[in-house]
């Protein structure tokens, strides 16, 4: 009977010993997601895009953390290097009206990335309006050269605007200035060449028909042949080191427009904190094949660094059993999103399988294939591929300078990890 009651306690200590291991471990997981997180969008960073080295200042600490975590690196000590073209923004200044003192730069006002050096100053114009897209595509675009174009966003996109733009580009009609307004919150469109006129981006409605006062100061470097870099890494398998799983995440992001960045927390330094945890777990606990990690630069000049790394990969493309491009994962209270779920069906229903069997997420939508992000470079050379984001309403900044991270708490960082890490263990 005393061995019983013996033996019976000594479980239940066993039992809670290791919930209080396991809940260590998921505290452990979280809190070093977030630290990632917070050093990748710091100001020390510039926005981890090609002014102050803030591209190289984020691949040296991923490099760093997968170094510190025994993470075997690859390439030239985890180095793939990149060349990119990049158009940065040094400076820039606008008197408008009676408002020159209260504009704040990157929230009432900002240039598109190829914007170039530009001295412009307006008084008493009346610029040429546009408001949809008939009035677009029914102007004689020849009547628009040194002219000033005032778009209004609203039934007009800013794909809708820039797509006009360059087709005037295309045919040699350039424009004296091209202003967009109508911002809630502005977006920054990154620069990858140069305009020969620049666009100034306004929030709110500030030009009805007429234009008082405006001058606009822009002093813009153009780098044809940048040296960016990849940051390749493997944690080799138990059984089969030769196949591998790949997980991929960008860690550029828009950088720094005159004197403020942008941070890029959910885009995408939470997709860099979730790949750098899986890296410092698989680290400790092998699996059966090779994972790799790939942190690539170049995503929001046009997926320039998967492209390279497809096109030169570290790793035996026809020996990856299943690639996974991480972005924007930092929420999750309404679920996830699988882009090329729907093409690489039996993978998306596995991952469905898995949710279902656990609860972690209330769902998890199986999407059409897309072109979107960096798995498409791989999927393009027939690794097969799917692209993950969570999604919910408690964060929702993009491409502003508002994506700082103070609201960003990973909420279903364990779930979105445990769901990863069980799809590795049963896919065959």
């Amino acid at each position: 009977m005393f061995n019983q009651f013996k033996y019976r306690n000594m479980k239940i200590l066993l039992f809670c010993l290791s919930l209080f291991i396991s809940s260590l471990c998921f505290s452990q997981s979280y809190n070093y997601a977030i630290y990632c997180k917070d050093t990748l969008c710091s100001e020390y960073m510039a926005g981890r895009a090609y002014r102050e080295s803030g591209d190289k200042k984020a691949a040296e600490f991923i490099r760093n953390e997968l170094t510190k975590n025994n993470v075997k690196l690859l390439g030239d000590n985890g180095f793939q290097t990149v060349g990119i073209s990049i158009n940065n923004i040094l400076d820039v200044e606008l008197k408008m009206n009676n408002l020159s003192d209260s504009l704040k730069l990157g929230e009432d006002f900002l240039v598109t990335g190829s914007s170039p050096t530009s001295e412009i100053e307006i008084k008493n114009i009346k610029p040429l309006i546009f408001n949809n897209k008939e009035q677009i595509s029914d102007v004689k675009i020849k009547k628009l050269k040194d002219k000033v174009l005032l778009f209004n966003m609203g039934d007009l996109t800013f794909y809708d605007i820039m797509l006009f733009v360059r087709s005037l580009v295309k045919e040699n009609i350039n424009p004296k200035l091209a202003i967009v307004q109508n911002y809630d919150k502005i977006e920054y469109l990154i620069g990858s060449s140069v305009l020969p006129f620049p666009v100034l981006q306004l929030k709110g409605r500030p030009f009805k028909k007429k234009i008082d006062y405006l001058k606009l100061s822009i002093e813009s470097t153009f780098d044809s042949d940048y040296e960016s870099q990849n940051v390749w890494a493997v944690v080799e398998g138990t059984k089969y080191k030769d196949s591998c799983f790949v997980f991929v995440s960008h860690y550029d992001h828009l950088g720094k427009v005159g004197n403020v960045y942008f941070p890029g927390a959910n885009d995408n330094a939470s997709g860099v904190s979730v790949l750098l945890d899986l890296a410092g777990y698989y680290a400790k606990n092998p699996a059966e094949y090779s994972v790799v990690f790939i942190f690539v630069t170049g995503e929001e000049t046009g997926l320039l660094g998967s492209s390279f790394a497809a096109m030169n990969p570290l790793v035996d493309l026809t020996k990856i059993k299943f690639l996974f491009n991480l972005d924007m994962c930092g929420t999750g209270s309404t679920g996830v999103a699988v882009i090329n779920g729907k093409k690489e069906k039996r993978a998306g229903e596995l991952l469905q399988k898995i949710n279902s069997e656990n609860n972690w997420f209330s769902k998890i939508v199986l999407g059409e294939e897309s072109c979107n992000s960096d798995h498409c470079p791989f999927v393009k050379r027939g690794v097969p591929a799917h692209f993950l984001f969570t999604y919910g309403c408690e964060y929702n900044e993009y491409h502003t300078i508002y994506d700082n991270g103070k609201a960003l708490f990973f909420t279903k960082h364990i779930d979105f990890c445990n769901l990863l890490k069980e799809f590795v263990r049963r896919y065959r």
